[in-house]
This record gives C-alpha cells, structure tokens and sequence, in this order.
C-alpha cells in the first residue's frame, strides 16, 4: 500500500481497516502516513497504539537497537500525541485489545488511561 491509497480513505474507519490489514513487518513508513492522516481519529491513533505494541516502548521494556529503532521512534511519537491531545475524538469508536486482568496490569505499571479506556464514536 502507498501514500496515494491512503489518500483514497477519507474516513477513520477505513484507517483502522488498513493498520488492521497491514503487515506490520514491512516497517513504519505506512502507519505514519496512516497517523499523519488529517482524518486520524483517536480511535484510529489507538487501533495503530496496539497494533504496533506501543505499550512496551512506553512502559520502558524495549531495549534500545539499530534493529527496533524505527518502531522505537514511531512509538514514541504515536504516544505522545495521544496524550497530548493531539488526536481528537472523531466518529470512530474503540475498544483497547485487552482483559480486565491486563488492563489493570497495565494501570498499576503506568501506562495512562486514555489508552487502557474505550473511545465511543465522538467520546474518550
């Protein structure tokens, strides 16, 4: 997938179907263009949060390598506009990938709740 199909999807929901559908091991430059997209959404930056396994970047388990630098970097980035608010509630809708039992895991070591929380369509 390019840029130019990007483009072609004007909705949040079609962001979140193509970081769904993307494999993941052909790097990053695909999911930033996806989370540079005007219409990125918060719920379409979190699915891109959780596909990417953000949270281990974040929580400080990733070690630093040449190899997982550009996750690393993408990472960094996504959370940071998460929690700064740079992604506004839109029409999408979110449910974070995780039990009860993991969020609470994720809570208690510090990962912020605006990640761990669902986003409803226009609501964080």
């Amino acid at each position: 997938m390019s840029e130019a199909e990007i483009q072609l999807s004007a909705s949040s929901e079609d962001l979140r179907r193509l970081a769904s559908e993307y494999n993941w091991d052909d790097g990053f430059a695909f999911p930033c263009h996806i989370a540079d997209h005007p219409n990125c959404d918060l719920a379409a930056a979190l699915e891109l949060f959780w596909l990417a396994n953000a949270d281990a970047v974040y929580l400080g388990e990733a070690q630093d390598s040449p190899h997982n630098a550009a996750w690393r970097s993408f990472s960094e980035i996504l959370a940071k506009r998460i929690i700064d608010g740079f992604y506004s509630p839109g029409p999408g809708t979110f449910d974070p990938p995780l039990t009860k039992v993991q969020a609470y895991n994720l809570r208690k070591r510090g990962l912020p709740e605006i990640f761990l929380a669902s986003v409803i369509g226009g609501r964080a």
